[in-house]
């Protein structure tokens, strides 16, 4: 290999970095959102968000235009991966239940009244907020956006996002009674 073709191969790797540095920054976010969705636990969409990103470099063949649909293959892969995993697992370790043991009712009647209860409370609280500050703090609270996300989707400065949160935490705080932990 010639000293040209060295040089060539160092740029190659520099702007695959920079390439990779930006697809990192752009779709962690929608990763996370996915897998928090699909796993309802953000340390684990974390976790495998960071995976899905580490797949992705190590396996991504070089030149690729759609990065999104190639990381949504992984990610998808991942879920189903993990979910055989974990239904393997399961099968594994259950036992049968003795003859004499029921499974404890689903259903409790006072815990389903406090939970619509606590709904109804929540819901009066929440429509006390501007429409605006609602909807940012729901994208936030809620959908997993970040704060430039909600930005870029509202089309609003930064600066009035976390002027909206502000608001919401304060009220949500104002709100809470000790109960609420």
């Amino acid at each position: 290999m010639s000293a040209g073709e060295s040089q060539d191969r160092g740029w190659y790797r520099g702007a695959h970095r920079r390439h990779f540095s930006e697809v990192y920054r752009s779709e962690k976010p929608r990763l996370i959102r996915y897998f928090f969705r699909e796993l309802g636990n953000k340390a684990d969409a974390d976790e495998m968000a960071q995976e899905t990103l580490a797949r992705f470099l190590r396996s991504a063949p070089p030149g690729i235009t759609t990065p999104r649909g190639y990381l949504t293959r992984i990610a998808h892969n991942l879920v189903k991966d993990r979910s055989v995993r974990n239904s393997t697992r399961m099968a594994q370790r259950s036992v049968p239940l003795d003859d004499g043991m029921g499974a404890p009712s689903p259903f409790d009647p006072h815990r389903d009244l406090e939970a619509r209860e606590n709904v109804i409370r929540w819901r009066a609280i929440l429509q006390q907020l501007p429409a605006d500050t609602l909807e940012v703090f729901m994208l936030n609270r809620v959908e997993g956006f970040s704060f430039r996300e909600i930005a870029d989707k509202l089309e609003i400065p930064l600066w009035k996002v976390q002027k909206h949160m502000l608001r919401a935490v304060r009220h949500v705080g104002a709100n809470r009674s000790d109960s609420d932990d």
